[in-house]
This record gives structure tokens, sequence and C-alpha cells, in this order.
């Protein structure tokens, strides 16, 4: 199984409640079209230290042929286009457990 982690934080200027509620929507509707995607998880962080990050997805997947078409699926490249307008930074971390 893979594990593939992503956190990001919300540009300052977006109102961070109603982006992270749209992107959490957006997020979660690929499990409903990535045939690879085996479970999803959106989450909310509520930390407050300078290493801290607004949202988290945390994703599985069979193998890691599962990851590269998801990376791929055109429904994860859109979402991602969304993504990119809303975020100022990524943190990513895919592992085999």
């Amino acid at each position: 199984m893979i594990k593939h982690i992503v956190m990001w934080n919300i540009k300052e200027e977006l109102d961070l409640n109603r982006t992270r509620q749209t992107l959490k929507e957006k997020l979660e509707a690929l499990m409903n079209t990535v045939e690879s995607l085996k479970e999803i998880s959106v989450g909310f962080n509520y930390n407050t230290s300078e290493a801290k990050r607004d949202i988290v997805l945390i994703t599985s997947f069979s193998d890691k042929a599962g990851l590269d078409a998801y990376i791929i699926h055109p429904a994860h490249i859109e979402v991602g286009e969304y993504v990119r307008q809303v975020t100022q930074d990524r943190v990513v971390v895919d592992y085999e457990y």
C-alpha cells in the first residue's frame, strides 16, 4: 500500500474557512472519480505553531502504479489547478506501508 500525504497553507488574502471547505469538497469528490484511489481523508489543522499547515490530504493506493495513475488523472489535474490558485505552499510525502 502507498500513502500520499499533502499539506498546504491557504493564501492569506482568502477566507480560510470557506476556502478550506471548498478544497475539502473538491478533493473528496476524487474518491468517486479516480478508480485507483482507495481511501481519502481531508482535515483542517487547529495547531498554531510556525510549522503549521492549514489543510492536509491523506490518500491511499494499492501500489505506486495506482498513485501514478491518480497523479495524471484528468479529475486530479483539474482539482490541482484550483489548489494552486488558493494555496501558497505545499509539502508532500509518499511512502509504502
